[in-house]
């Protein structure tokens, strides 16, 4: 059954529903000025009334049953207008399903472990927190969880390349339709220009900020073309997930805005450029939230952190980017200071260590001059060191440069 026959049918049962109430309340109220004739035919009607409205329901119990074991049918209009948006075709059809809340959650998680491996999120945790991005004792996979899911109109199943789209799903409604366009964007750049590997948290953040970025420019678009008069009128279909990353740590918050804020201007300065360097957006995917942050400035070349030597063991390690640094310094030094200063990042990586007693954490960072080092370990020392001294007591926190590179460590108080 069509999705347009999926809308006649519930507008319909609308109607008629209506019909039927109304018709009752006068053939009640007006019963003292109604013949016996005029009852009998009024009866015979709302007898057919509620006919209809059955088969309606039957029809519905049939459309349900349908789309939860099977797939969740898209008009093929919208499939033709989102390859031509994109200039790419679907290298398979569609797969989009409608997921219990519970459904959803599995997928996210399974995203998750996908992207950062099944522990990856419980040792990013530690580090966070050594490093002063996370208040202590948070469980990041089950905030970034809840962040993806709970609320949640639709979700992308990466391991499956599927959509899974929420059981509360209009699909009369032009912004819950859009959402259901952004995530189609999703799976079509995706059949196109896979991936399922990372090498660093960077190179995730700059690979789901083009594609999701590039999927939220064309649910704009998708809006921008489908404006009624009643668009005043509209919800966030999301609303709730807004709600909730308020409620998180400003780099929680940043981390998934990233997407929807720098991706979409991303994908927008190509965009509006050529067909060809939209297409070529996506062959040459950015390694580097830096390139997402400036798409206008030249590639920069990330430099190699060299760490000393050491017979300790490596609990965790990745790389934060231009966009891990800023959020590490917003929170303290303000987004006017902020930025400026995270621009001239060209490479970092950080080491937890285990001695098997007490955790200690370096990162080393590579600026672009002596002048911005200097200018990041003052800034550091001025507006963050006592703050996270005050979070972590026990903890020895320090920070210093040496030509173009940044030391910051956070060692247990005897090593």
């Amino acid at each position: 059954m069509s999705p347009e026959r999926v809308f006649q049918i519930l507008a319909a049962i609308g109607l008629i529903a209506g019909g039927w109430f109304y018709g009752d309340y006068w053939r009640t109220s007006g019963s003292a000025q109604v013949d016996g004739d005029e009852a009998a035919t009024l009866r015979a009607q709302n007898s057919e009334l509620t006919q209809r409205v059955d088969e309606l329901n039957g029809e519905l119990a049939q459309v349900r049953s349908m789309l939860s074991s099977g797939p969740y049918p898209i008009p093929d209009d919208l499939i033709a207008w989102i390859e031509k948006d994109y200039g790419m075709v679907f290298l398979k059809s569609p797969d989009v399903r409608l997921a219990s809340p519970t459904a959803m959650r599995d997928a996210a998680q399974a995203n998750l472990e996908l992207i950062h491996g099944e522990l990856g999120l419980e040792k990013e945790s530690v580090a966070w927190e050594l490093l002063g991005l996370l208040p202590q004792n948070q469980n990041l996979l089950v905030q970034l969880v809840m962040v993806n899911s709970d609320g949640a109109k639709g979700i992308f199943d990466l391991a499956k390349g599927q959509i899974l789209i929420s059981e509360s799903f209009d699909p009369v409604s032009v912004p819950d339709r859009s959402v259901l366009a952004r995530l189609l964007a999703q799976q079509l750049s995706f059949q196109n220009h896979p991936q399922k590997e990372w090498s660093t948290r960077d190179e995730w953040q700059a690979w789901e900020a083009l594609h999701s970025g590039a999927a939220a420019a064309l649910q704009a678009r998708f809006l921008r073309r489908n404006a009624a008069a009643n668009e005043a009128e509209w919800r966030d279909p999301e609303a709730n997930r807004e709600e909730l990353l308020n409620e998180l740590s400003p780099v929680i918050q940043g981390l998934s805005n990233f997407p929807f804020l720098e991706g979409a201007d991303y994908s927008r300065h190509f965009y509006i450029d050529s067909r060809e360097a939209w297409s070529r957006m996506f062959r040459e995917t950015p390694t580097t939230t830096a390139r997402i942050i400036h798409p206008n400035r030249e590639p920069i070349a990330v430099k190699e952190t060299i760490f000393p030597d050491s017979r300790k063991k490596i609990l965790a390690t990745n790389q934060l980017g231009e966009l891990g640094l800023r959020l590490w310094l917003e929170p303290y030094a303000g987004v006017i200071e902020a930025s400026p200063l995270a621009e001239e990042w060209r490479g970092d990586q950080y080491r937890v260590f285990d001695n098997g007693e007490e955790l200690a954490l370096t990162w080393i960072l590579e600026m672009s001059s002596e002048k911005s080092a200097a200018g990041l370990v003052a800034e550091v020392k001025r507006s963050m060191l006592g703050a996270l001294g005050e979070t972590q007591p026990e903890r020895v926190i320090k920070i210093s440069s040496e030509g173009t590179q940044v030391v910051f460590t956070n060692s247990p108080t005897i090593e």
